[in-house]
This record gives structure tokens, sequence and C-alpha cells, in this order.
């Protein structure tokens, strides 16, 4: 027998037949917790808050870590800070540099991710990580932005003059091999915030065509 009124809505009766049916719902409020949730849960919380990067090889620790820290980066979304959080995921020896840091300055709103050859070993920036590197990026970077990731050599040499006369010259050569080109954002699908929508099932942004 029900002791709801008869104006109760479709979703009062639907949870007072949920409670009479005796089903433990002392879960319900874990499951927004990334702490506290039941592991399977993760990967439809991390699909909740939009997370722009998701492993299945991860540890489950490192995927709780990720959706923890989803709304936090939202939050910084589109500013260099969050392109440098992305960064540090990588590698905290990745760097960027922004158009008017650059000499010669670059165009505006451009920018830079450089992999210094010397700290930052060849082996490290296989074909797989140089595109993962590229996607985060893209998704972290603001919209009108774009960007080359580079791999540069910096070198430094001293020329002392007897007597001190000169206290020395600096010798520096870049060397900037792009590993990908900018996407091609207009064969993207996007959302009204002119946001690229990604494709989870693909690891990859879904495209118009």
């Amino acid at each position: 027998m029900s002791l709801l009124p008869p104006n109760a809505t479709a979703a009062e009766r639907a949870l007072e037949e949920a409670m009479l049916s005796g089903i433990d719902l002392s879960a319900v409020g874990t499951l927004h917790d990334p702490w506290t949730c039941p592991a399977e849960v993760l990967p439809f919380l991390a699909w909740f808050v939009a997370i722009s990067h998701w492993d299945t090889t991860w540890s489950e620790a490192q995927k709780r870590a990720a959706v923890a820290a989803a709304i936090p980066f939202h939050k910084i979304k589109g500013t260099r800070a969050a392109v440098e959080q992305v960064l540090a995921r990588f590698d905290e020896k990745l760097s960027v540099r922004e158009w008017w840091e650059i000499d010669p300055p670059r165009p505006a709103h451009t920018f830079e991710v450089r992999a210094d050859a010397l700290e930052i070993p060849a082996s490290f920036l296989t074909q797989e990580v140089a595109e993962a590197i590229i996607a985060d990026v893209a998704a972290a970077k603001p919209l009108r932005a774009h960007f080359d990731f580079v791999q540069n050599l910096d070198l430094a040499s001293g020329l002392h003059v007897a007597g001190g006369a000169r206290g020395g010259a600096v010798a520096r050569a870049d060397y900037a091999a792009a590993l990908n080109e900018s996407r091609d954002w207009l064969s993207l699908l996007q959302t009204e915030d002119g946001e690229p929508i990604f494709d989870g099932d693909s690891a990859d942004f879904l495209e118009t065509r």
C-alpha cells in the first residue's frame, strides 16, 4: 500500500517502489566521489566530468586521481597553466614558448611546445608519445591559439679574451623538427562553444567526414 498522495510524481512513485523492493541504495551517495566509488564506475565518472584524455591501461589509483583532478583542470582550461599542467604529466622538462617569447617573434596567438634535446632523449619522443602530447595540448590550449611541437637544441659557449676586455659570447642553435602539424579544426565536430568533441572509443576527436 502506497503512502504517497494522489499527486505524487512518477519519480517519487519509482523511488517508493525501489525502497519497498529492498534494493540497497547506500552506495548511491558515493558514486560521484572518485575516491570511494566502485572501480568499474570510474570510466562513466570520467565521461561525466569530460576528461580529455583517458587511458584504460592506467592503474586504478591513476584513474581515481585523473577523475579527481578533472574539475579543477576545467577551471583553468584554455590557459597557459593548463597546457603546462598537461605537459608535466608527460615530462616536466617539456616547456611552452609563446609567440612573444620567441626570437624573432612569431604571429600572435601561436606558441611552441619545446623538448630540449639535451634533457629529453629522442627515444622518449616516439610517434605515439608525440601524438598523445599534441592531442592533450590541443584539448587544453586556448581555442584561438595554434602551436608547433618542436625538438630544440640549445648550445652555449664562452669566448674569453686576454686581459678580460670582453666578457664572452654565447652561440645558440635551434633545430626545430615538427613531429606533427596542427589539426584541421574545421574538419572536427565541435560543440556550440567551439570545443572539439572527443570520441572515447577511438581516443581521437570526431570528424565531420
